[in-house]
Formats: C-alpha cells, sequence, structure tokens
C-alpha cells in the first residue's frame, strides 16, 4: 500500500523533501532517551537540552534583532528613564559616560585628504586653519544659532545627543534645519527626543518600515516618521499629539538632514537598544534591596522596645467560668488600655534627653536586636555596581567614585582599559553624529565661498568625502603620576613613536593652537626683556641614557598610589611620629 503526502498546495510533496523528513526523523530517535517514563529528545549542545533542570523551562523566542526591540522598546526605555530619573547609580553612570566622552565639547582638527584634492599637505594645513577658524565662530557663538532651540551651543548639543545615546534610549535623533534670520550660517541643529520616532498612527511594522524608520530593500533608512508631539505630552489643546512628519534622511544632493545615532546590537536593526538594557534586573533588585534594609533600619531604630504584659480577659473570664456577654471582652481591654495609660503617665522619671516609665506589676520591657544593615548588605550592593558598571563601559571605581581600594597599578591599568572603551564609543559617535552636521555646515560655507581654494583645488561638490576627514579632539585621557608619564611622552616623541599631535589630543588639547599660544608667550616676553620659563637653566631634567638621573634604580621603585607620590619612600623619609627628615643629618 502506498502512502501519499500532499502539501499545502494539494500536490504531492517532492522526493527529496520526503527524503529529508525521514533523514530528520532518524536522528530524531537516535538522539531520543527516556527519563522517568517519558521520552525526552537529548540535545547534542547540553546549552540546547530541556532535560537539564536549568533549561527545562527556559523557552527563548526565535528574534530578530530589530523585532525584538520593537516588541519591548517602549516598556524598557519608559522603565530605563525611570531608573535615570529616581536611581542615583541610574543617573551617574549616564553622567560619567558622557563627562569621559564628550567632557566641555570637542575641537575640531580638520583633515582634508590632499591626496584626492589635487593639493599639497601644505595647501591643505592652509585650508583646514580656516576651516577650524569658522567652526569656532560657529559652535562657540555666544547666541547660540547653531542650535535651532537657542539654548545650546555645539558642546550643549553634544552633551544632550550623548546622554540619550549613552544613557535609557541607546540611540539620538538630530535634524538639520535652515535658519534664514541667522546672522552669519544658517545650518542648525535640533535634537529630536527618540520617543517620538514612530510608526503613524501606531500602525505595525511592515516590509519597508521598522518602527518609525522608512527603509530601502537593503534596510538603509531613507526617511524618518516623527511624532509632532512626544507620547507622554498629554494636555489640553495638544492638536498635534496624533500628528506625524515624515523627513527624509537627505535631500536629493546628498546634504544630510536626519543625524541618528546607535549602535546596532545585531544586522538588521534599524533602532537603538540602551547598553543599560541587560542590566535593569541587577539595578532594580539593588535598588530595592537598598529600600528593604533601609525600611528595616528605620523599624530598628524606631521600634526600640516592646511591653509584654500578662492580662489576657479570656483566660481570666475562663478562670471564673464567667460569662459577661455579648461585647464583654472589649470592655475589659478598653479599661486595661485606659488602666495603663493612666499608670504610665502617673508619675515619669525625667532625666534629660531621656524619658523612663515604669511598668505595671507583672509587665516586662523587651529590647529589639537591630540587624540591620545586613552584614552582607555592602558586598551584595558592591557585587551589583560591578556589574553595572562593567555592561555600561566603566569601572566600579568611576561609577561609584570610591577610590579607596585603588593603587597605582590598579589605575593605570584600568585608566587603559576603560580607554579603549571609551575612544570606540567617541570614535562611533562622531561618525553617526557629528559627521553628518560637519558635512552639512562644510557645504554652507563653500557654497557662500568663505574659505579660499588655492588653484586647481577639487570642489566640494565633486568629493565632499575628502573634504569632511576630521579628527574630534575630545576630553584629556588624564595623568594618574603626571611626571612620569609626561617623561614617557617626551621619550616617545624623542624616539619618533609618536607625534605632538597624537600626545596633546590625548590630553584633550590642539597641538597648533598651543603652538600658537606658546609663540605668543616668548614674543610677549621678549618684549618685556624677560627670559621665557623654558629657557631657565634647570627648567627641564636632564637625561642620561634616555633616562633622568635619579639614584634610584627604576626596577626597584616601590609601587605609587594614585596620586603618584611613593608610599615607601614617604614612610621612609618620616619619623615614626610623622616628622620629616629630609635635610636632617643623621646622629
Amino acid at each position: 500500500m502506498t502512502v501519499e503526502i500532499y502539501g499545502p498546495d494539494s500536490q504531492p510533496l517532492p522526493s527529496g523533501l520526503r527524503q529529508a523528513a525521514r533523514m530528520q526523523a532518524a536522528r530524531n530517535r537516535q538522539m531520543a532517551a527516556t527519563v522517568s517514563g517519558e521520552t525526552v529528545t537529548r540535545a547534542a549542545y547540553q546549552g540546547a537540552s530541556y532535560d537539564h533542570p536549568s533549561f527545562a523551562g527556559w523557552r527563548a523566542g526565535n528574534y530578530s534583532g530589530q523585532s525584538a526591540l520593537s516588541q519591548s522598546r517602549s516598556t524598557l526605555v519608559d522603565r530605563l528613564n525611570d531608573v535615570a530619573r529616581n536611581d542615583g547609580w541610574g543617573a551617574a553612570g549616564t553622567s560619567r559616560l558622557v563627562d569621559n566622552i564628550i567632557g566641555a565639547g570637542w575641537k575640531l582638527a580638520a583633515r582634508p585628504n590632499h591626496t584626492s584634492l589635487n593639493l599639497t599637505f601644505d595647501q591643505v594645513e592652509e585650508v583646514a586653519s580656516q576651516i577650524e577658524g569658522l567652526w569656532r565662530d560657529y559652535t562657540q557663538d555666544v547666541d547660540m544659532w547653531c542650535d535651532a532651540e537657542r539654548t545650546k551651543n555645539m558642546a550643549g548639543i553634544l552633551g544632550l545627543a550623548a546622554r540619550t545615546r549613552f544613557g535609557p534610549e541607546g540611540e539620538s535623533f538630530g535634524v538639520i534645519v535652515w535658519q534664514d534670520d541667522a546672522p552669519l550660517f544658517q545650518t542648525a541643529v535640533h535634537m529630536i527626543d527618540p520617543a517620538r520616532c514612530s510608526n503613524p498612527k501606531g500602525t505595525l511594522d511592515t516590509e519597508y518600515l521598522r518602527d518609525g524608520v522608512a527603509i530601502d530593500g537593503y534596510g538603509a533608512p531613507v526617511g524618518y516618521h516623527f511624532r509632532k508631539s512626544h507620547p507622554g505630552d498629554v494636555y489640553a489643546g495638544n492638536t498635534q499629539f496624533w500628528s506625524w512628519e515624515y523627513v527624509s534622511r537627505a535631500t536629493e544632493w546628498g546634504r544630510p538632514i536626519v543625524v541618528h545615532a546607535f549602535d546596532p546590537k545585531r544586522p538588521g536593526m534599524t533602532r537603538g537598544a540602551s547598553d543599560w538594557a541587560p542590566i535593569m534586573r541587577s539595578i532594580k533588585q539593588s535598588t530595592d534591596y537598598e529600600d528593604f534594609e533601609s525600611q528595616a533600619a528605620m523599624l530598628n531604630a524606631i521600634m526600640a522596645a516592646f511591653i509584654e504584659t500578662p492580662f489576657d480577659p479570656e483566660e481570666m473570664m475562663n478562670a471564673l467560668d464567667a460569662d459577661g456577654g455579648e461585647g464583654t471582652i472589649g470592655k475589659i481591654y478598653g479599661e486595661i488600655s485606659e488602666a495603663q495609660k493612666a499608670y504610665y503617665g502617673a508619675a515619669p522619671i525625667n532625666l534629660p534627653g531621656v524619658r523612663v516609665n515604669t511598668l505595671l506589676p507583672g509587665e516586662k520591657a523587651e529590647l529589639t536586636k537591630p540587624e540591620h544593615p545586613n552584614a552582607n548588605f555592602e558586598v551584595f550592593v558592591n557585587a551589583a555596581l560591578r556589574k553595572v558598571a562593567s555592561a555600561v563601559g566603566l569601572t566600579y571605581e568611576q561609577l561609584t567614585m570610591d577610590w579607596s581600594q585603588v593603587n597605582y597599578s590598579s589605575a593605570r591599568a584600568a585608566l587603559l582599559e576603560i580607554w579603549r572603551g571609551f575612544t570606540t564609543k567617541k570614535s562611533s559617535f562622531a561618525a553617526q553624529f557629528m559627521a553628518p552636521i560637519y558635512r552639512a555646515w562644510l557645504e554652507e560655507i563653500f557654497d557662500k565661498g568663505l574659505i579660499k581654494l588655492p588653484e586647481g583645488a577639487v570642489s566640494f561638490e565633486e568629493n565632499p568625502a575628502a573634504w569632511c576627514h576630521a579628527d574630534w579632539i575630545g576630553p584629556g585621557r588624564g595623568w594618574i603620576d603626571p611626571l612620569k608619564e609626561a617623561q614617557a611622552a617626551g621619550e616617545r616623541l624623542d624616539r619618533r613613536l609618536t607625534t605632538l599631535q597624537q600626545e596633546s589630543a590625548e590630553q584633550g588639547r590642539d597641538w597648533k593652537m598651543d603652538a600658537d599660544q606658546l609663540a605668543r608667550e616668548a614674543r610677549y616676553y621678549e618684549r618685556l626683556g624677560l627670559k621665557h620659563p623654558s629657557t631657565f637653566e634647570g627648567s627641564r631634567p636632564a637625561r642620561k641614557g634616555g633616562r633622568q638621573n635619579s639614584d634610584v634604580d627604576p626596577d626597584t621603585e616601590p609601587e605609587n598610589n594614585v596620586n603618584g607620590h611613593s608610599e615607601k619612600s614617604a614612610r621612609a623619609s618620616r619619623h615614626p611620629l610623622g616628622i620629616p627628615q629630609t635635610g636632617r643629618q643623621k646622629r
């Protein structure tokens, strides 16, 4: 007897498909095992099995990066924003990230590609200086025309964008607008709350519309749907609450309009997920635990003692074999309470700051034994904070501002490791957020003829990418031991292992601006007939064999703490009572 199997198209299944089904069934039989009389399937990887107790109830859905985010984004962001508003660690973590990545703002170091612009390196440097000067005028304008809201300069715009990008939302939006009434530069940035980007009228995602982002066949964004009002702005007369506006990603000639910065966690994502999302549970549990411990400690402090009384009306009635009728027990309780109140208030013993009461005969006071905060409270909270710090790219010390357990070696290692993460975040954010704004502004200044170009130079319209090359100098890396690290920088420069530009940028400085300032200072000293400090004898330590002369063997030099002072040498140079011995003769 032949059994024919038909598919959903009412046609017999192909022979190849039937063969594949037989092979899969055979594999399933090989993997099957009997556990407690029930047949279960053993997976080749234990992590994919369901027979292990740890995985028995674990049913993880199969989501794409964007579908998982679209289903959960609203609730997730609302909860993370609540953490940022009400939890000290959440607010502190975002602030530390913004401080380390943005700081007081970024300086532009224009780097047009001279090889593709038909210019020499010196010609490009001259043009770059013009661009940098105009950029300072644009971004540091006291009237703040670079901001469409006229409340921030470019440093403020960057800080706000970074706060949403590295905070609860995990992304930042901006729209580059054109302001005709601006006095010099018409390009301005209007910051958009990420919650305003959504599908019109709350419709479901489609093939070319994902969570407010219109995409093409490759998934590249071509436009964005922005709600004209924040979904939380519920007030009388809000006519824009159910209105959306479509904004193209760029103009037809390539000028950026919408700036969208986020870190896609998986291919195909059109919106950003916050780095804080995986640690929400730890933050919530840690916060709840802190609240419970605080409440328990307060109760212990308030409820210091309890009075136990031997009076029991029910036992007394039973002993007398009396039946007082309905309400008798309640009446007795009331009389006892009145008697206690009168007795306690009759003759109290008052001492300064203390009140001592006598008890009724037979009563005794039971004092509570405070057991909060729990002995493991700090250990638990610190463990949770280390997880939080690691997830968002900070050290435990940066998040908590607790430097009590840090020495020179650990601080140095942490700084090097964390700095790589900050550099990566800064580079990605610069490429996604700052670069499009810079490109739009460059187009304007070239179009207005504010830049003097050498003869034969390639125009901006012909090759905008080559003109847009730039470095962004952010906050300095900082020094743990300034003397040692300055000496190390000098060694690298002497051995041609680095450049003055790179060393200055790591400390948040522009080497050209520093050189101009040094030249100005030298001319000023010369005009006054004074010697510049750099020419003083002994102003620079002599070097021997590439190192500063020292009687201390560098291989045996004691470990320093975070402020750069040698702990062992400091102790050795002092009397046990703390009196310095430096310069004193031994007797």
